[in-house]
Formats: structure tokens, sequence, C-alpha cells
């Protein structure tokens, strides 16, 4: 069964480097390897914004604007879910590249704690987006639009779609780029130094370092050049990440390539398997004795370095893997239209 005929258009945020932008322009790569007419459209509050030089390496051409007819497909990442009720012909699909960062549902988080009585500072932040999210974004709408193709990032955004709108939604994951990872390097690695991003989990981190033995270095990935931070995970022993994993994270994966032990909590996709496949005593449960399980594991774990990393070995060839399953994905729900697979129609 085929189902597009017409030409596939991806709104994405122009100028931004993050995972979001980078896996929509993979998106279109694939989508334009598979034969099919694909463009990328910049938001219009984001087309006067430079391209991101670094993403010249996919075949990601622009389209200026959104041709709503029928057969074509329209793509909108989470972030411009709102946009979507524009579109009256066109086929549309909402690609949740991230849950617990998604408008919808930190509007809805939001709304609930502003009806609950916030003081006025939080309220005053809280109204524009709860506002939006009873007007335009709710779940509720979301759930009554049974003409949206739902597409997930990851097993967590399967499970989590599937429960709160009644729908079978379809893996379309991304790829981590390999080849800056598997270059010689000259960096020596230090299985002492616990590399961690302040931005995922930060303050339990600091909290964590606060009881760890002083023989641990800690490294903070912040305010470095790309360069500089594929050095760190290259350098380091251990990667630490005690986030929310509101998708399947980027960085764990850099850092498992590089060679580094990495280490999650078991928060959204970092707690399934098909998201985050590493043992399970290399995450950690998020409860009342987080900090303290955390700073117990990581000198066991330091002690038995090169051990505990041969023990993610298929994670890491999981992850050399992952743009042939990306293209699988790809072909399954935009050329030959079987939609509804998730992680495990892939192993």
């Amino acid at each position: 069964m085929i189902i597009n005929s017409g030409t596939i258009f991806v709104l994405y945020h122009r100028g931004l480097r993050t995972g979001g932008p980078e896996a929509l322009h993979q998106l279109v790569d694939m989508l334009r390897e598979l034969g099919q007419d694909a463009y990328l459209v910049p938001h219009p509050h984001t087309a006067h914004n430079p391209r991101v030089e670094q993403y010249g390496i996919y075949n990601a051409p622009e389209a200026p604007e959104i041709i709503d007819a029928p057969g074509n497909t329209v793509v909108y990442p989470e972030t411009y879910v709102y946009e979507m009720s524009g579109v009256k012909h066109a086929r549309r699909m909402c690609w949740w590249l991230s849950i617990d960062n998604s408008l919808t549902f930190m509007a809805e988080r939001l709304w609930q704690r502003n009806t609950s009585g916030l003081v006025s500072k939080a309220r005053e932040v809280a109204v524009p987006f709860a506002r939006m999210w009873k007007n335009r974004v709710n779940p509720a709408a979301l759930r009554n639009d049974r003409d949206v193709i739902h597409l997930v990032q990851s097993s967590y955004a399967w499970a989590f779609i599937a429960t709160r709108f009644d729908v079978v939604p379809s893996l379309v994951s991304d790829y981590t780029p390999t080849d800056e990872f598997q270059a010689g390097t000259d960096v020596r690695r230090n299985p002492s130094q616990v590399a961690y991003n302040p931005a995922k989990g930060g303050k339990i981190i600091e909290a964590v370092k606060a009881i760890c033995p002083p023989s641990i270095e800690w490294r903070p990935i912040v305010g470095m050049t790309r360069a500089e931070v594929v050095s760190t995970l290259q350098g380091c022993g251990v990667y630490l990440d005690l986030g929310h994993h509101p998708g399947k994270d980027r960085m764990p994966r850099e850092a498992t390539l590089s060679g580094a032990l990495t280490v999650v909590a078991r928060r959204g996709s970092g707690a399934f398997f098909a998201d985050v496949p590493i043992p399970w005593e290399h995450k950690v449960t998020p409860d009342h004795e987080e900090v303290r399980t955390a700073a117990g594991m990581l000198p066991q774990l330091i002690e038995n370095l090169d051990a505990e990393v041969a023990k993610q070995d298929t994670y890491r060839e999981a992850i050399l893997n992952e743009r042939s399953r990306f293209k699988r994905e790809v072909e399954d729900v935009f050329v030959k239209g079987r939609l509804g697979k998730d992680a495990y129609d892939y192993v």
C-alpha cells in the first residue's frame, strides 16, 4: 500500500542546532534517498535565521512554504503541533520527538498548577502557556482529531501517546552520526572522570557530587565547542545523566560510542530498555534514595570500568546500526504505509 503520492513538507525551526532539528533534517534526507519529494519548511518566525552549517551533510533542501493540497503530507514536530489546524487538505503527521518538553504536555502541567493556586510570580509565567493549552493544544483536542497520524521518536513516546490519545502511533526514531566518534583520537581516557550535562538532572548530580569520594573528577559539559564535547566524552570514564529523558536523547548514545560507560536514571526514555538498552545495574531508580544510590554506584563502576563498558557492547552495536533501522522505519511509514510499528518490530 503506497500512502504518499505527492510532496512531503517538514516544518522546522531554522538555525537551531539541537537533536530535534537534526532529526528533521535526517527525515528529509532519508525520504529523498527513498525517492520521495521531500522538503524542509522553515517556520515563518525562524525564516530569517541562517541555516546550521553542520547540517550541510544532509540532503535536505527547503521549500518556501507548505502547499496544502490533497496527496501532499505535512510533518509537524511536536513543538509546532498547534499549527496543524491550519492545514485542511494535505495529510497531517505529528512527530513526537519529545514528550516532557513538548508544548502540549508542558502547557497542560502549567495549566493544572495555575488552577491549583500558584504564587503570583509563577502564575504570571504559567498563564500564557496555560491558555494556549486550554484553547488550542490540549490533549483532548488532539485525541479527538482522528485524521492526524502520530509518529514517535522513542518507545517512551510510543507508550505515552498510545495511552493519552487512544491511538497506535508509528515509530520513526533518528540516528547518531558516528564519524567523529569513530575517527582516531589521541585523547587519553581518565577512568575516574565523570562527565555530565548540567541541563540534564544537574541539581541531582550536584547532590551526588557532594557525597562522592574526592577521587572522582567531575567534568560538566557546558560552554564547549563540538570538538571539545567529543574530546570530553572520549576522555571520561563515565557519562552520568540523571535527567528526565524526554525522548531518546543523543548524548548518552554519543558517550557510549566514545567508549565511556553510560549511566542514566530510569526516567522517561531512560526507563525503557528499547530506548536505552543498557544493563539494569547501569540505571538509577528515581526514588528517595536516588542520590545515595548513584553515589554508591560510581566508585564500584569506575573500579571495574573495562568490564562494565564491555556490558554495553550491544548498545554500542545498536547505535552503529541506527541509520539502517531508521531507513526501514521511514520506508514503512511514508512509502509502504505500514503504520503502528514500535521498536520490537525492528529487532
